[in-house]
């Protein structure tokens, strides 16, 4: 076992900093003949190129610097980093590959970080893209998933998550209007967001009536898969007081994965394993959760929102009179999705978790605009790679954001 020295020693704290960030428009066209297309390369150079632009920087910036690419479904290779390269026309020289699913964006975060503060660069590009109606891309599935899910019912990720929420109404009393708010309060957030997708209000009720997909999971619970790119660029903070930007720092930085098998004691299925990373990124960054100013939640499921609400430490598992009670609106008690998230700016599959981040870095610099939250210093970030549902979610990974050390 290490000692508490050492892990100290290894604290990513202020040892690197996001200088920029650039995400493309997003939308939906490919599935129809005749409708524009966009390609993953030109979303991926698109996104990196606005990236550059935000941090002040040039392609020749990158240059022996690092690269770190997520793969995605359409480029599902274990050199996918190296195509990125190529697309880009860069020659970098330390890669770094995220194939944790929704988790990525954040683990990669940590990993550019460990990069930085290593002194192999000073500079790391991370960046997703994906054009899933664009680009055929047959869906293969595994044995245990075909032979013992699929002629049960388990149509994929929906209906798995469907058996969570439902336990979770059952064990705690959890009701459609606790879930709503947190949908209707999101899509507050995306009527703010000139960037955000779906911009239309939405009420209560709508989010109620809406169609059930998997029950009692309906449509406005689920996330909605786009074409489009993101990227940012981490920088050691020597490096970043060179650039326009003020620096956003990572404070804190914790990643768990297959938390059922790590912790003999991990037995309640709705609990995450996040609530481990959580707990390693608060230490490192020594801070608790009331010192955080607002979360930007992977929320691929309403669901899955509360639920790391609850296993992030800010109330108790259960409690639904916190949700009832706490306004989670950029200018109330604890502000959430301040962007709208994944839910209502899209899921360029595994690129969608970079706009948390991005989200993060616009509250921390000031730049919300009017969903700003006031005083914003600290944020907290997530990703969660739901690569095994049935085990707590495969991959958790949580970032804390600064705009000082």
């Amino acid at each position: 076992m290490e000692s508490p020295d050492k892990k100290k020693s290894m604290s990513l704290k202020g040892k690197a900093v996001i200088v920029g960030c650039g995400e493309t428009p997003v939308d939906r066209l490919g599935r129809k003949p005749g409708e524009p297309r966009t390609t993953t390369p030109q979303y991926l150079a698109w996104a990196t190129r606005l990236a550059l632009e935000d941090a002040g920087l040039t392609k020749k910036d990158l240059e022996g610097q690092g690269l770190a690419a997520i793969y995605t479904t359409t480029y599902p290779l274990p050199f996918w980093p190296e195509e990125a390269a190529e697309i880009l026309g860069i020659s970098p020289g330390y890669l770094l590959g995220g194939g944790n699913g929704g988790a990525s964006a954040v683990s990669l975060l940590g990993q550019a970080a460990a990069a930085i503060s290593s002194g192999v660069v000073d500079l790391v590009l991370c960046v997703a893209a994906s054009a899933a109606f664009v680009e055929s891309n047959p869906t293969i599935h595994p044995g245990d998933t075909r032979d013992f899910e699929i002629p049960y019912g388990m149509m994929g990720p929906n209906s798995k998550v469907a058996l969570v929420m439902r336990r979770h109404m059952h064990d705690y009393g959890t009701t459609l209007d606790h879930l709503g708010k947190i949908a209707v309060t999101s899509r507050y957030h995306a009527t703010l967001n000139p960037d955000a997708y779906l911009r239309k209000p939405l009420t209560l009720e709508e989010y109620k009536d809406s169609r059930l997909i998997a029950d009692p999971m309906r449509l406005l619970d689920c996330v909605m898969p786009a074409n489009g790119g993101k990227a940012f660029i981490v920088a050691s903070p020597e490096r970043a007081k060179t650039l326009r930007n003020p620096p956003v720092f990572l404070l804190g930085f914790g990643e768990r994965d297959n938390p059922t098998f790590g912790l003999r004691s991990h037995s309640d299925p709705l609990l995450m394993g996040i609530r481990e990373s959580g707990k390693t990124a608060f230490e490192m960054a020594g801070v608790t959760p009331h010192d955080i100013d607002f979360l930007e939640l992977y929320d691929d499921y309403i669901i899955i929102v509360m639920m790391q609400i609850e296993d992030l430490g800010f109330c108790q598992k259960g409690n639904m009179r916190f949700f009832e009670a706490t306004d989670f609106s950029y200018k109330g008690d604890l502000p959430i999705q301040t962007g709208g998230g994944m839910i209502n700016c899209g899921q360029p599959s595994t690129a969608g978790g970079i706009v948390h981040i991005a989200e993060a870095v616009r509250q921390l610099r000031g730049e919300g605009g009017e969903r700003q939250v006031s005083q914003a210093k600290r944020g907290l970030v997530t990703g969660l790679g739901g690569l095994a549902y049935g085990k707590n979610l495969g991959c958790t990974a949580v970032a804390i954001l600064g705009n000082e050390l």
